[in-house]
């Protein structure tokens, strides 16, 4: 039996646009979801602050 191997040219071209445009997916992915979840906690503390009366905290070293 022959082992089979490729004469054809390397995949490294592909195979870097792949790992750049995955990182680039990945990223756009993360920042919408870290945007969208800071504005639902922007609208849970305005709703908080409005029903509330304001509290300050001070650190004691």
């Amino acid at each position: 039996m022959s082992q089979a191997s490729h004469s054809h040219g390397s995949d490294k071209g592909a195979a870097f646009a792949g790992l750049i445009g995955g990182a680039i997916f990945i990223a756009i992915v993360v920042y919408g979801l870290v945007v969208w979840t800071n504005s639902l906690f922007d609208s849970h503390e305005g709703e908080a602050h409005a029903s509330a009366p304001a509290v300050e905290r001070s650190i004691v070293s």
